[in-house]
């Protein structure tokens, strides 16, 4: 039987079919690849057979570049003719012309020709930039009421120019329309110029300025609409910051923003004023507002060698009521440190952007050094934060159950008064590198007012950043002191401790204090610690070596030596807050060891 088969000359078959495609694929990519580099060259030479503008003749980088900015493009090609040619230098030569005379050139000599090379021809401008025009006479003429004003002051003494200076007709522009706008910023929105001249006079090569400013009256701040439904209306105004009928300036327009975003009841909120429905020297201003969700819950987990991994939690509840009340509960858990409290928030309805009151308890334990505390208190304070500074009053009750080694705990409760006054303006609260830091605070107990004891205890830190070149210093003190004649009931939570990572680092947490005679820590009646470091940055902005001097200590005693120890380490602009890790000595001439200290995450 025979098999029928495809003829050697009919069809092709299946490997003599691809060879065919191949071939023909082959042949046609190379045709493509030719016919592009044909086009290529053709281009090529095209853009070298253009024509070119020819500028010579100027030598300053400014006139040069202003010049090339100013000049119409060449549009044409090598065939145009020499009339075409010439029309584009006369309007090129007009561009120049004004190109120089914003830098004070009002007599430059511009010569116009036609470059011939081999294939094309060139216009060209050949410019003698002339004598440059000085400024003989200045004229700035505002009423007292703008003109008193710190940044209209600096601005004019900056812009201002002075008999003898190079005109420039850019700084002139400058100059006006920086004292219109800071008019008009101001709340004069009807401000305008009654004389605005610059005066050239070729011939002399002399230039006079005048500017006079008829700021017209001043507005203010007319009806305030916010469109929110979650706060009663007064207080949505109040938060503001501006009062009704306030001068209308941009600063507060946009602190009135900032003010509202900068609470928690809001996720964003959009300013407008209705410029073109001023009427009556009022500016009337609409609000838009987007409400935060009612409740946040947070996780936070963080590592110091001090007291080891620790985790927390935190729900709040931004708007309790209409009234701006808020309530918040956190806990916070380690190791050596247990910790529960919540506090209830009451804005004051007088000015509730800068002032409230809290009212707060807590529960904590803490086992530490042979040293077992609970305790737990409850309370109220008024605050007042007007940004840097935090003022605050508080009172509350304070029960406390310390055991010390093996003694048996002993429990004492305390009435306590107390205020403090803090001071914040470090440039970045993560990774701070400029500013200046403190705080004082005063509390006391009297024994005849539900008191264990009666004592008073104050406590003051200071700290800063000082940049200077690439080098970052750092420095911070603190002091503090109980005056108490029955110091063994003091509480544990308001005694002096001191050691560890944000103390004097080199020793163990809270390990620096008077000893009892079972050699159990008890905490001092005063406290004296101080620290200086410097940072040098070793990679971008986010890595930094640091070389420190830590030296304090907790005692009872005012002539207990102070504990000294030096080390080096490295820090970290991580995404969740800077990372430390130091290596510390101890110098105190005893055994110790240097010891590691590592923070990671938010502090607590």
């Amino acid at each position: 039987m025979i098999s029928p088969r495809w003829s050697s000359f009919g069809t092709p078959g299946r490997h003599g079919l691809c060879r065919a495609i191949g071939r023909w694929l082959a042949g046609a990519l190379g045709a493509c690849l030719l016919w592009a580099g044909q086009v290529q060259a053709q281009t090529q030479a095209q853009a070298q057979a253009a024509p070119k503008l020819q500028l010579t003749g100027l030598d300053d980088v400014r006139l040069i570049t202003n010049v090339g900015l100013s000049v119409p493009p060449v549009s044409f090609s090598c065939q145009a003719s020499a009339a075409h040619i010439r029309r584009y230098l006369r309007a090129a030569a007009e561009s120049a012309e004004e190109a120089l005379q914003a830098y004070g050139h009002f007599n430059a000599r511009i010569e116009r020709s036609i470059s011939e090379r081999a294939d094309c021809r060139d216009p060209a401008l050949h410019i003698d930039a002339g004598p440059v025009t000085t400024v003989e006479e200045v004229i700035i003429e505002l009423p007292e009421s703008i003109r008193e004003i710190e940044s209209v002051r600096e601005f004019v003494a900056e812009q201002r120019p002075e008999p003898g200076d190079p005109l420039d007709q850019a700084a002139y522009d400058a100059l006006r329309d920086g004292l219109h706008s800071r008019a008009r910023r101001l709340g004069y929105l009807d401000a305008r110029f009654t004389r605005r001249e610059l005066l050239v006079d070729p011939a002399t090569q002399s230039a006079r300025i005048a500017l006079v400013l008829d700021p017209g009256s001043r507005y203010r701040f007319g009806e305030v609409v916010i469109e929110q439904s979650i706060l009663e209306p007064e207080l949505a105004q109040r938060l503001t910051g501006v009062p009704p009928g306030a001068p209308y300036t941009s600063r507060d327009l946009l602190a009135m923003n900032q003010n509202l975003t900068g609470t928690e009841y809001f996720e964003s909120v959009s300013v407008r004023p209705m410029l073109d429905e001023r009427e009556n020297l009022e500016v009337p201003i609409e609000i838009t507002t987007y409400p935060n969700p009612r409740t946040s819950y947070e996780l936070r987990a963080g590592y110091a060698t001090d007291v080891g991994p620790r985790v927390g939690a935190r729900v709040t509840r931004r708007y309790v009521n209409k009234r701006g009340h808020q309530w918040s509960a956190r806990t916070e858990l380690s190791a050596i440190e247990q910790r529960l409290d919540t506090s209830y928030t009451i804005p004051r309805a007088a000015d509730p952007l800068r002032e409230r009151y809290d009212i707060y308890a807590r529960v904590t334990r803490e086992d530490n050094n042979d040293i077992v505390t609970t305790a737990a208190a409850s309370g109220m304070q008024w605050v007042r934060e007007n940004h840097p500074w935090t003022q605050s009053l508080f009172t509350e009750y304070l029960f406390d159950r310390t055991g010390y080694g093996d003694d048996p705990p002993a429990s004492n409760g305390f009435a306590i008064l107390g205020g403090r006054l803090g001071y914040n303006g470090l440039d970045d609260q993560l990774f701070p590198t400029e500013g200046v830091v403190f705080d004082v605070s005063l509390q006391g107990a009297a024994k005849p007012i539900a008191s264990a004891a009666s004592f008073v205890r104050g406590r003051a830190f200071a700290g800063g950043y000082l940049p200077v070149g690439r080098w970052i210093f750092a420095g911070r003190a603190e002091a503090g002191v109980i005056v108490t004649d029955e110091f063994d009931k003091m509480p544990r939570s308001l005694r002096f401790f001191t050691g560890g990572d944000r103390s004097v680092r080199g020793y163990e947490y809270e390990s620096l204090s008077p000893r009892d005679a079972d050699g159990t820590r008890i905490g001092g009646k005063y406290l004296l610690a101080g620290s200086l470091e410097a940072m040098f940055p070793v990679v971008g902005d986010d890595w930094y070596l640091a070389a420190f001097v830590d030296s304090g200590n907790a005692y009872i005693d005012p002539e207990a030596e102070l504990k000294t120890a030096a080390g080096v380490g490295v820090r970290w602009r991580s995404p969740v807050g800077i990372l430390r890790v130091d290596v510390a000595q101890p110098l105190d001439g005893g055994d110790g060891l240097p010891m590691l200290h590592l923070g990671l995450g938010a502090a607590f």
